[in-house]
């Protein structure tokens, strides 16, 4: 391996990844580093990939469950699980998009990958510690940190418990739990909070805040609490944690409600999801003056720090932390370092989905958002309980909500409660980058029956009601 590099890219996650990609395809010497097993980093072995392909399997035991009423008479509803079977599923998939990715570095002239930690030096300098044998020093023009988040830990009495997992932990859990408590109302903590639900668990879930999924439409999200608590699923919002406790067959979380009333839900197992924090630790951030606060390094708009050599993306840099935004960072980036037009993403155009069931899909601006950023909006509407493509898949259930400004009618927001809503935030997200009018929307011809029939029937469900001006 050579020992200098115009570019070191430190993690090899979604964010990393791509930009050291980037970088090698435009001629640079790049050396990528990545501290775990492979490529892929956290969304690959312990976050999206691992949790959807469990949220799958389950999606199709409660599509088996349902059977009769799609006319299937089979000779028994009791579908065996076979959890190991799962689990080396999702053992495979990752082993074979991690090989993938390799191989896809490999064709790369330029670009070297290896396994370890990056720890800067100084400005221009690092060191590289593999997990065995002798680490090496390596100088570089410029750097790029993506070395993303870490599951939180609240000083919680007992949270050391060995039956209290992270959100990675009990994704590689070998069985499944006949009681689970959840500790955090957000995406994670409601999407494993269901999965383990439809496989059999004992559910409860309890949120600090006054509901779940804070950044979600609130409508959408009491929508969403409202069928799980149909489904089974125990929820508690505005609770204290104040304490994990021991018993001989699992452990009690002792917690108090909104109202000061005392709660304690038994667990075989405790699922503690109260977000994550920037991965920092060990970077020797010190050696430079690069700074960073609880919340990330410090960047400014084009992602550089406060030395102006090295730069960050994704999850490292704090807040949104998806893994596609830290992509759309990276791109933007090695654009940028190489000196070409960039188009650095903005938050308020940013999309993501929440894979409960049904998802929740989102682009852009909340109505309260949007007002509390001073725009005057409306909102068009849309109930999928109607929709035709909705009732032949037997999930007639959810809502759209198009946010718009009022004068300029153009679209600032889009949100949707509706199993399959993954697949329509592609043109939301579209409709958002656009800068899209609301008519834009209703003149686009959607093909029928479709779910993305819904941004065209709820702008003119809208037109029809207040007229071109709104009301």
């Amino acid at each position: 391996m050579q020992t200098n590099f115009d570019f070191i890219v430190a993690g090899g996650g979604p964010g990393g990844t791509p930009t050291a990609q980037a970088l090698a395809q435009a001629g640079k010497r790049v050396l990528l580093v990545e501290k775990g097993q492979g490529l892929g980093g956290t969304c690959l072995f312990e976050g999206c990939i691992p949790s959807k392909i469990l949220r799958e399997s389950a999606r199709r035991l409660r599509e088996l469950r349902r059977s009769l009423e799609f006319g299937l008479c089979l000779p028994s509803r009791d579908v065996h699980i076979d959890w190991s079977a799962i689990q080396q599923r999702k053992h495979t998939i990752l082993a074979g998009r991690a090989q993938a990715a390799l191989q896809k570095i490999a064709r790369l002239k330029g670009l070297e990958v290896a396994f370890g930690t990056a720890t800067l030096l100084g400005p221009h300098r690092a060191r590289i510690t593999p997990p065995e044998g002798k680490g090496f020093e390596v100088g570089f023009a410029q750097a790029v940190i993506a070395t993303g988040s870490l599951p939180s830990r609240p000083p919680i009495t007992g949270m050391d418990h060995p039956r209290v997992l992270d959100s990675d932990a009990i994704l590689a859990i070998d069985h499944i739990p006949s009681h689970l408590v959840v500790i955090g109302g957000g995406p994670i903590g409601v999407e494993l909070g269901q999965i383990f639900r439809t496989f059999g668990s004992q559910v409860t879930l309890l949120e600090a805040a006054p509901r779940i999924l804070g950044p979600v439409d609130e409508e959408l999200a009491e929508r969403l609490q409202q069928r799980m608590q149909a489904d089974g699923i125990e929820i508690h919002t505005g609770c204290r944690i104040e304490r994990i406790s021991h018993t001989g067959g699992g452990v009690y979380v002792e917690a108090r409600d909104a109202s000061g009333e005392p709660l304690h839900p038994f667990a075989e197992q405790v699922l503690l999801v109260t977000g994550r924090h920037p991965n920092v630790e060990g970077l020797g951030l010190e050696n430079t003056q690069v700074r960073h606060t609880p919340q990330g390094i410090e960047v400014d708009s084009q992602l550089c720090t406060h030395e102006t050599n090295i730069h960050a993306v994704g999850d490292v840099i704090g807040h949104p932390m998806f893994a596609h935004w830290a992509t759309a960072q990276g791109l933007a980036l090695a654009r940028h370092l190489l000196g070409l037009p960039s188009h650095f993403p903005a938050p308020e155009s940013n999309s993501a989905v929440i894979f409960s069931e049904p998802e929740i899909g989102m682009v852009g601006l909340t109505r309260a958002g949007a007002e509390a950023a001073g725009l005057e909006v409306e909102v068009a509407r849309y109930d999928f309980a109607g929709d035709a493509r909705a009732q032949i898949g037997g999930r007639a259930t959810g809502l759209l909500k198009i946010v718009f400004e009022r004068q300029s009618q153009r679209v600032v927001g889009i949100h949707a409660l509706v199993e399959g809503a993954d697949d329509l935030m592609g043109e939301a997200a579209l409709a958002i980058q656009a800068g899209m009018p609301l008519q834009a929307l209703a003149a686009a011809i959607h093909p029928h029956p479709t779910l993305t029939e819904s941004f065209a029937l709820a702008v003119r469900q809208y037109l029809a009601m207040h007229g071109p001006h709104g009301g």
